[in-house]
């Protein structure tokens, strides 16, 4: 009965990838990162990009690779122009040098930028000649590079236009998934979804809670209008950064307008791994589990949202 299942579940996998991205993750990665805001990586450097302008969102990426993570990775640092500790510096010096950089931030799966390949955690990662390689891992927003703190480019971006709450969130909460349980690895297939840096406004449902690497909430998400998009979401912040200075001092019951960044939750995978019998027999099957990284708050104190 057990092989049967086991085929039954392949083929059920199967059925849902066409056009999809297939992203396996290492089952002991899932647990360890489910509630973790960060992580800390010993970054290979292939390439970087150019800073983009605030138009395009202002950022630089570094593509390449990590043990902590193993698959192609693309890490970036927010509002790049105005870091001024010489972290983007380091970064650009360290390109084809094979010397690992020490990187952290905020960890994001998500299919984005993903292509048609499977990403599976592990595998021997060839060095890229290009920054826009597709890839489905990030390290985004960076905190620090080489010992050198970037948490004060976590602030809005002047010039850049952030993306729609109503569009976004329609898109986030649309994204097919399924989730297959493959006993020491996780296989996750998923559509390819946008939709970065989406300014909102956030109502707190709990007061936030520290985790491991920073603060998370559960709230309430409106567009900029006060109209309701998601009843109940869980955002997280990285430690120093000033969205958790100020979503941190919140209560249960406060409103802030922020931008955010949706990345695939681990903490749902994992409930959805333990739970999917009786009445959550198609949670594996239920749309994408995802959570949004505060990356900065644009207004502290927004128009108060009516219960």
């Amino acid at each position: 009965m057990k092989k049967l299942s086991a085929l039954f579940g392949l083929l059920f996998f199967a059925a849902t990838c066409v056009a999809q991205i297939e992203i396996t993750l290492k089952r002991d990665f899932v647990e360890q990162y489910a509630d973790r805001v960060s992580i800390d990586s010993h970054f290979r450097v292939d390439v970087t990009s150019k800073i983009h302008s605030a138009s395009q969102d202002g950022d630089i990426h570094v593509a390449g690779t990590a043990p902590e993570i193993g698959m192609l990775a693309v890490a970036e640092v927010m509002n790049a122009k105005t870091e001024k500790n010489d972290a983007v510096a380091k970064l650009v010096s360290a390109v084809g040098t094979n010397s690992p950089v020490l990187i952290s931030g905020a960890w994001r799966i998500w299919s984005e930028h993903g292509g048609e390949q499977g990403y599976t955690q592990g595998e021997p990662v060839p060095a890229v000649e290009n920054s826009g390689e597709a890839h489905v891992f990030e390290i985004h927003p960076i905190t620090m590079v080489a010992g050198k703190d970037v948490t004060h480019t976590w602030v809005p971006t002047a010039g850049y236009t952030y993306k729609d709450a109503d569009s976004a969130f329609t898109i986030y909460e649309r994204t097919k998934c399924h989730i297959l349980d493959e006993g020491t690895t996780v296989r996750i297939s998923t559509e390819k979804a946008g939709y970065n840096y989406t300014e909102f406004v956030a109502k707190l449902r709990l007061d936030p809670i520290h985790i491991e690497g920073g603060t998370s909430v559960l709230a309430a998400i409106y567009d900029l209008n006060g109209e309701l998009q998601v009843k109940e979401r869980r955002l997280v912040m990285a430690a120093g950064t000033e969205p958790e200075k100020i979503v941190g001092k919140l209560h249960k019951g406060d409103s802030v307008q922020v931008v955010g960044i949706p990345r695939l939750s681990l903490k749902l995978v994992k409930w959805r791994l333990e739970h999917h019998t009786g009445k959550f027999s198609q949670s594996l099957s239920w749309n994408i589990p995802y959570e949004m990284i505060v990356a900065a708050v644009t207004d502290p104190e927004p128009n108060s949202i009516p219960d």
